[in-house]
């Protein structure tokens, strides 16, 4: 097909599309995956987090212009960036996992039952403070581990790796975490973090698991089915059994439990009824797809050259897949794709100035790579036959962050400026 000469930029792009050899598209969720990700679970965490004060459905947000461009029925872009004002998703996921911690260290220890509200309002506090919650972030997960710290009364200490802006870093302190930059990248900050938190007595929140630690990444999934959940809300607007849902989603994934929660979810929901689901990476720090072209977890082969896995989009910058993660989306999703750097800020500037009368999108550097992606293997017509995409497909992407690092989205932006190939 012949895409708008305004989108050359996306055409010209290099990518890989790894269709999934291990997909289970037409089969039901398995059985084995309920004791690490239910609906029960999920729907336990729904109705919590919807009884947070400050709760409020984030916007599902129509792109028409640009899927006409695309030659495509709908463009839906879920919009997180406003998520209990922390600006991402991930507020959904660390702080739910910071209140679980806290209610099932006071029943264990003390016998207490404690609601969200108890604890919010101060109840058992000295019990509490003496609590400390700990994680590993590029900066959205400890952030919303920060916030639920503070939140529920507890204390927080939070490492970030080298390459953790000094904007992120901020944001975390001013919700009154410790925030420590270690000299490490993000997966052996991971690794510190976890070695300093039993010296110390602290208590990991971390939103990727290892071997001997799956209980609390999976309650950090739990929270992320919010999205997915608000989604069929907004999505259909109509009985549930008359929907059609989405064909295809294209979804950004670090050490995928975002992608993760979403898939399993609607593979709950939905059955073989469920869309597509399309994992898009940075080439630089492509887990995902290199452990689905191995056939089991391994870790990014990273930049050609160097080996080093790193990337503008900070929020996927992981060398290492989530095991739990990955139970789920080896089996779950239909395709795996990298993209690479150099179109960041041009979808950054795309969304936010567009050219189609779409309404414009703050979208950060970790929130581009579905519609990057989804761009990119629209002018192909070989890559739309693999992927199933029509005329009539509905595609839903996730905004999964705005303009979290302010200066580097305005440089970003300014950038594409005078690049002629560029709206």
């Amino acid at each position: 097909m012949s895409l708008d000469p305004a989108l050359s930029l996306w055409r010209k792009s290099p990518f890989n599309l790894l269709p999934n050899p291990d997909a289970e598209h037409d089969a039901t969720y398995p059985a084995e995956l309920q004791d690490i990700f239910s609906q029960a679970d999920c729907e336990a965490a729904q109705t919590e987090i919807q009884g947070w004060p400050e709760y409020r459905t984030s916007n599902l947000v129509k792109l028409p212009g640009l899927a006409r461009t695309l030659n495509l029925a709908d463009i839906s872009f879920k919009d997180e960036s406003e998520r209990f004002s922390l600006g991402s998703f991930k507020a959904l996921g660390g702080a739910y996992a910071v209140l679980k911690l806290l209610q099932r260290l006071l029943h264990e220890n003390f016998g207490f039952e404690s609601s969200s509200e108890d604890l919010r309002r101060g109840q058992h506090k000295e019990l509490i403070r003496n609590i400390t919650v700990t994680t590993a972030t590029d900066g959205n997960h400890g952030r919303s581990v920060a916030w639920g710290a503070q939140l529920f009364g507890c204390k927080a200490v939070i490492f970030v790796p080298r390459s953790c802006s000094k904007a992120r870093i901020a944001a975390i302190s001013e919700l009154g975490a410790d925030a420590i930059q270690t000299k490490l990248n993000y997966d052996d900050t991971v690794r510190y973090c976890a070695d300093i938190a039993k010296t110390r007595n602290y208590h990991v929140i971390s939103d990727t698991s290892w071997e001997g630690y799956r209980l609390v990444p999976g309650q950090v999934m739990h929270g992320y089915s919010v999205i997915a959940r608000e989604i069929f809300i907004q999505y259909f607007k109509r009985p549930f059994r008359e929907a059609v849902p989405p064909s295809h989603i294209f979804i950004q994934a670090g050490v995928g439990g975002m992608a993760a929660a979403i898939t399993g979810y609607l593979w709950q929901l939905l059955g073989a009824r469920r869309p597509r689901i399309i994992i898009v990476e940075p080439e630089n720090a492509a887990c995902l797809y290199a452990s689905a072209a191995a056939g089991g977890p391994t870790r990014a082969s990273g930049d050609k050259e160097t080996g080093e896995v790193h990337t503008i989009m900070a929020g996927l910058d992981c060398g290492e897949v989530s095991p739990l993660a990955w139970e789920i989306l080896v089996r779950g999703a239909d395709a795996f794709m990298t993209i690479p750097d150099s179109v960041t800020g041009p979808t950054m500037k795309l969304l936010a100035n567009p050219p189609f009368t779409d309404p414009p999108l703050v979208a950060g550097e970790s929130s581009i790579a579905g519609l990057a992606a989804l761009m990119m293997v629209a002018s192909h017509e070989d890559c739309r036959d693999i992927l199933h995409l029509t005329a009539d497909s509905r595609v839903l992407l996730i905004n999964s962050e705005g303009a979290m690092d302010q200066e580097l989205y305005k440089t970003l932006l300014e950038q594409q400026r005078n690049n002629e190939d560029i709206i």
